[in-house]
């Protein structure tokens, strides 16, 4: 049997680290730094592939450590990951 690979929260715990990482950057960064990644949710996980959420997701952990707020994302329990 093919073990499962992770690529990204779940759409619902995906949406709450967004919404974090959001009101991070609307309380403590300098609106020149661009907002972050928008997750793939709703219609965009739909019509996304694996690969897609995969490189969002990697996108969106590399916005969060260079902007010093990687201590937002919380350690997911394996409901709240998807697996491909």
């Amino acid at each position: 049997m093919e073990s499962l690979s992770y690529i990204s929260p779940n759409p619902k715990s995906w949406h709450k680290i967004h919404g974090l990482l959001t009101q991070f950057w609307e309380e403590k960064l300098n609106k020149t730094v661009p907002k972050p990644p928008v997750p793939l949710i709703l219609n965009g996980w739909v019509f996304s592939s694996d690969f897609e959420k995969k490189n969002r997701w990697l996108e969106t952990l590399k916005w969060a450590e260079e902007n010093n707020c990687s201590h937002l994302i919380p350690q997911l329990s394996e409901e709240d990951k998807y697996f491909g």
